[in-house]
């Protein structure tokens, strides 16, 4: 395993993936920002479904995370729910053609604001609705249009906290 997939395995076998609420603000706008960030590499790459899909998979078929790395990581953590180790498989796909291709599309990195939302306190829910549920939150889903009209999120430790009233 590469130097990035290797990080961000070492990090999501560190979350505690317990919610605990005290974060919803910070994780509502990690939410939204993966989505807006997931609409940015959605468009560039000409793929439909958003905000949730294998970005590396589209781009370069041949980036994939050995399953084994993927199984190992949600039997730790006991995940069951099929989004969310969807997502982690995605994430890890992205590490890895990040570590093997140099010539991606200069946007930001499409995973890491839905990484540190699992790392600020838990996992998220999709409703029959359409919404995607963060804690307590409901977020609509929207457009591609929409998402890709939001400001971009501070991602740094000072400014999510400030979102939480710390």
């Amino acid at each position: 395993m590469r130097a990035s997939a290797l990080a961000l395995t070492e990090r999501l076998e560190r979350v505690d993936w317990v919610s605990s609420f005290d974060r919803t603000g910070s994780r509502v706008a990690l939410m939204r920002e993966f989505m807006r960030r997931s609409a940015l590499w959605a468009q560039e790459t000409r793929y439909g479904e958003w905000p949730f899909f294998d970005i590396a998979g589209h781009i370069d078929p041949a980036a994939r995370i050995d399953a084994d790395i993927v199984s190992v990581i949600s039997g730790k953590i006991g995940l069951h729910q099929p989004v969310i180790i969807e997502t982690i498989e995605w994430a890890l796909n992205f590490a890895v053609l990040s570590d093997i291709r140099t010539d991606l599309a200069d946007l930001p990195s499409p995973f890491e604001p839905l990484v540190q939302m699992y790392e600020r306190g838990g996992t998220f829910n999709l409703d029959a609705a359409g919404h995607i549920e963060v804690d307590t939150a409901a977020i609509p889903k929207g457009s591609i249009e929409q998402a890709l009209e939001r400001v971009p999120l501070d991602l740094d430790e000072r400014s999510l906290n400030a979102l939480d009233g710390g």
